[in-house]
């Protein structure tokens, strides 16, 4: 298998509600399961364990250059659908540089804006906050993550995660 090394996101677009916006930088979410403190007979302390799709809260910062419409279009109080596609490039030896696509699809609802700072020729640095309720993450086309809080559906790389429990509850 030749080797990979990843190098850098080379272009971004996104996406509000299929609408185009020209955004500045995006901040992903900290992908942290929850977990339960185990302890008992037959174990040598205590062991912290996920619980498989149960994650804290999810978070994506949306940064803008300047203060636009569209800060103001994921403002409100109904369900965000957020699309980012990027182009990452790698560097694989046999090959050279290759781009991959990588595409995340969230909804969500607004957390908050910070509308930054107004200063003579220079930047707001306007942002929103959204906290996610669902996320979808596509590289090269093939899902390899997937989290519909409300669904129970809990994907990695294929593997239904939740399926018995959703068959359980009799959402299956």
């Amino acid at each position: 298998m030749a080797q990979k090394i990843p190098v850098k996101l080379v272009g971004l677009r996104t996406f509000l509600n299929n609408t185009e916006f020209a955004t500045s930088d995006i901040t992903l979410p900290s992908l942290t399961q929850m977990t339960d403190t185990l302890s008992g007979a037959g174990i040598l302390g205590e062991l912290d364990l996920p619980s498989p799709g149960h994650y804290s809260s999810l978070e994506v910062g949306i940064a803008w250059k300047t203060i636009n419409e569209g800060v103001f279009s994921i403002a409100g109080a109904e369900e965000t659908s957020i699309e980012f596609k990027g182009a990452f490039q790698e560097y694989e030896v046999s090959k050279g540089l290759v781009t991959k696509a990588i595409k995340i699809v969230i909804r969500g609802h607004s957390k908050g804006i910070d509308l930054g700072t107004l200063a003579q020729n220079a930047a707001t640095d306007t942002s929103n906050t959204i906290e996610i309720t669902y996320i979808k993450i596509f590289i090269e086309g093939a899902e390899v993550f997937e989290l519909d809080k409300f669904s129970y559906i809990f994907r990695i790389n294929g593997k239904d995660a939740l399926y018995d429990v959703r068959k359980a509850l009799g959402l299956a």
